[in-house]
């Protein structure tokens, strides 16, 4: 392990990370990784980057420093694409493959932020993380869906040997199996603790989908980037709207108001109510995404299986809502089940009237509609929904739940709605179970023996060996917003377990943490069974 202090004023900051970056790519082998952090008080436009990029490249001064070779252009479109926004926190940026990653933290005032003169930066540290340095462990993951998934690929992109154990006999079974679902997070009015998570992780989940998904746009691709619309539908979303633009709390890259006919024109379709745009957000298929991120990693995915045996150096539960028959789950946590039930109709390809109604991007207000999905050569797909019940574990569709979804639908896109139900189109329903804890944060972290429901089944004193040896960790609670959170929680989870050093900074990381309540506890005096309640 190499680590140095470095530091470096005004232009020279660009100038050296893709100095170094290029200088890494060329002479190290292709696994070992080159990370940076460094603090910035202003930040250019992107824009600006771009020229000052440029300019770094012509400048004769600069050539032996940075010869103009394909390794340090396509660095530098990686730094133009990864570039974060001007938010008050540490974003991860990564470049060359995986293979050059840069911790930037902002730390200036939002209205010198807001300006983008100049870069005046510090390159703190860097580390290198070569391949012959590496632990490879054995890794189990318990769960194959969005938190599974992104944390084996997390994982295995550093060498890890991963197996993934799914109870069921296919992969994908639970929320992560919908046929759709939209990258997108609510902003709030505060800068709060989870409000922050939210926002820093989708936009690291944009930056991951644009990697890996973007290059080739084509219906084998389980992204669109087609941009989330959030529909003031009632007097409270309209006036929440209103605040985040006068309080110029966020970007406007990030989001901003759009009056009623500015925003049908944006969704390409018939709106009555105006919206707030937000360009990062987009569609996903969650399967497909999971089947990409499995197949791109020498994975194993151990089918209706479960874990038998404590011989592993990490085992990762990354399920859904825990069961009261597995040990290894966090089932004494504060977590509850939330069902949703999605509905999707299925549209013939000459069927132009109702495509054409259909909307281009992510509706979402008080359930929220996805654009067209084409699935066969003769047919589309409309999803829309979705029901929220809290505390509920049944899987049944319910058929009052399919008529809220289709009421929803008919406030959003009425003329769409009114067409589809006239046409008797085929239609089907999907229920899941997703899980979310009390406080609304994720769990994320090192799993102790207070956390887990043992008893005395067989798997009992597997769960007691892991959890006692410190080798049982969670990665759960995702609530609705797991293609937002996956992601970046993968990445903070795989460099944890492997000793790297993490994206989140402190106290995100602790807010995450299963440990969390017991700390409010001891603080508090309550319970830590309750979540803080009593």
């Amino acid at each position: 392990m190499f680590e140095a202090d470095l530091s470096s004023q005004g232009e020279v900051f660009p100038l050296l990370l893709l100095a170094l970056g290029l200088r890494f790519v060329q002479t190290t082998p292709r696994a070992s990784r080159l990370y940076c952090r460094a603090r910035v008080e202003h930040l250019l436009s992107p824009e600006a980057l771009r020229t000052l990029c440029d300019w770094l490249l012509t400048e004769p001064q600069f050539t032996q420093l940075l010869p103009d070779v394909p390794e340090l252009r396509r660095l530098q479109d990686d730094f133009a694409r990864e570039y974060p926004l001007a938010f008050l926190a540490s974003q991860r940026l990564v470049l060359a493959g995986g293979q050059v990653i840069l911790d930037l933290l902002i730390t200036k005032d939002a209205e010198a932020l807001s300006d983008g003169l100049t870069v005046a930066a510090t390159l703190e540290t860097c580390r290198v993380r070569r391949l012959h340095d590496q632990w490879k462990p054995r890794v189990a993951i318990l769960g194959s869906g969005l938190a599974g998934c992104n944390l084996a690929a997390a994982l295995a992109t550093r060498g890890a040997r991963v197996s993934v154990f799914e109870r069921s006999s296919t992969p994908h079974t639970g929320a992560s199996g919908n046929r759709q679902g939209a990258l997108y997070i609510k902003p709030a009015l505060a800068w709060s603790r989870e409000n922050r998570l939210h926002v820093l992780s989708y936009l690291f989940a944009h930056r991951f989908y644009q990697r890996h998904f973007a290059e080739t746009q084509s219906t084998q691709q389980p992204w669109s980037h087609c941009g989330v619309l959030h529909l003031a539908q009632n007097d409270r979303e309209l006036q929440r709207i209103a605040q985040l633009h006068a309080q110029a709390i966020y970007p406007q890259r990030f989001i901003r108001p759009l009056a009623r006919q500015e925003a049908a024109d944006m969704a390409g379709a018939q709106l009555d109510c105006p919206a707030a745009a937000m360009p990062h957000g987009g569609s996903l298929e969650p399967a497909k995404l999971c089947q990409r991120l499995l197949q791109h990693h020498d994975l194993r995915v151990l089918t209706g299986q479960h874990l038998n045996e404590s011989d592993w150096d990490a085992v990762v539960w990354a399920g859904g809502h825990p069961q009261a028959n597995d040990p290894l789950s966090p089932s004494a946590l504060p977590l509850r089940p939330i069902r949703g039930q999605i509905s999707s109709i299925r549209v013939k390809a000459n069927d132009s009237t109702t495509l054409n109604a259909m909307p281009k991007q992510v509706l979402s207000g008080d359930g929220y509609v996805m654009p067209p999905l084409q699935s066969e050569a003769d047919s589309t797909w409309l999803t829309f929904g979705a029901s929220y019940a809290v505390n509920r574990l049944d899987r049944e569709i319910s058929e009052i739940e399919m008529a809220d979804n289709s009421r929803q639908l008919a406030k959003t896109l009425p003329e769409l709605a009114a067409r589809l139900e006239s046409t008797q189109l085929h239609r089907e329903e999907r229920a899941a179970i997703r899980c979310a804890s009390t406080d609304y944060m994720p769990v994320v972290g090192q799993a102790l023996r207070e956390h887990l429901g043992i008893n005395e089944q067989p798997d009992s004193e597997i769960a007691k060996t892991l959890s006692g040896d410190r080798r049982l960790w969670f990665m759960t609670a995702f609530g609705s917003k797991g293609l937002a959170l996956a992601p970046l929680l993968a990445e903070q989870l795989a460099c944890t377990i492997l000793g790297e050093p993490t994206p989140l900074e402190p106290d995100l990381a602790d807010g995450c943490d299963p440990r969390r309540w017991a700390r409010r506890a001891a603080l508090k005096g309550y319970s830590p069974s309750t979540g803080g309640t009593g």
